[in-house]
């Protein structure tokens, strides 16, 4: 594809959107295909050009309505077209906004339907919880961090464990709630143990009650004894890992 400038939702389209969240969430329940029902509805100039420049680009929905099947490679094609922009256009809502009616949205409804709640352009599109809530749980700009975060180069498949991330949300999204959710050091360490874990345990380690939450709960504790920013990757892996194998053999998983 050619390459463009990116746009931001004009302040006064994002303000209309807010005012009204149940008219657009009915318009986007009844329009789930194109943006062009939505947009109608907005001041006639409501996106306005940035100039940074990036390889266009259109994110893809599965044609049996299976999002999941398309997830991984929706989100290697954000973090892959939209990696060099600057923090402030990746952190601004508005920047969001325009990716998911212009660049995504058959997708981005195909991710999470309207039907998922009647918050979900509010919570899921928008800001409605705060900045660093909203990246961390829109539905697009997650899809984005969950690469940023887990993408390792030291590996020989660099997205190894954003496809192990993806397999199970679970396994990354517990993080998310937390403080370190953008410590990439602590992120990559503690998805190679959950990794290790399942590889020495199989899936049945996975079952084992609130799991994934213990883990994320662990290693906000262990920042009550050390400051999480100076830890290490392989401490948390071989943390992580210990407090792992403690679990299994509380709860009787044995290894394969």
């Amino acid at each position: 594809m050619s390459e463009i400038n990116i746009q931001f939702l004009t302040g006064e389209a994002l303000a209309t959107i807010k005012a009204n969240i149940d008219k657009f969430t009915k318009i986007v329940k009844n329009n789930p295909l194109n943006s062009d029902a939505l947009l109608a509805e907005l001041p006639e100039e409501c996106f306005v050009e940035k100039k940074y420049p990036i390889e266009d680009f259109e994110l893809k929905t599965s044609s049996d309505g299976d999002y999941s099947k398309v997830d991984f490679e929706n989100a290697v094609m954000l973090y892959d077209h939209l990696k060099n922009l600057p923090k402030h256009v990746l952190g601004d809502e508005r920047f969001w906004m325009w990716v998911i009616l212009e660049k995504g949205y058959a997708a981005t409804v195909q991710a999470m339907p309207m039907e998922s709640g009647k918050y979900v352009i509010k919570d899921h599109w928008l800001f409605g919880q705060g900045r660093r809530r909203g990246l961390m749980f829109g539905v697009i700009s997650r899809a984005f961090y969950r690469v940023y975060l887990t993408k390792d180069d030291s590996l020989d498949n660099p997205f190894e464990l954003t496809q192990f991330a993806t397999e199970n949300y679970m396994r990354y999204r517990e993080f998310t709630w937390r403080a370190y959710s953008n410590n990439k050091a602590i992120v990559i360490g503690a998805l190679k143990a959950e990794k290790k874990l399942v590889e020495d345990h199989g899936t049945n380690i996975e079952s084992i009650k609130d799991y994934y939450p213990e883990i994320a709960k662990y290693i906000s504790q262990l920042g009550s004894v050390m400051l999480l920013d100076f830890m290490s990757e392989d401490y948390i892996k071989n943390s992580v890992i210990e407090f792992g194998e403690n679990l299994a053999k509380s709860n009787g998983i044995s290894k394969l």
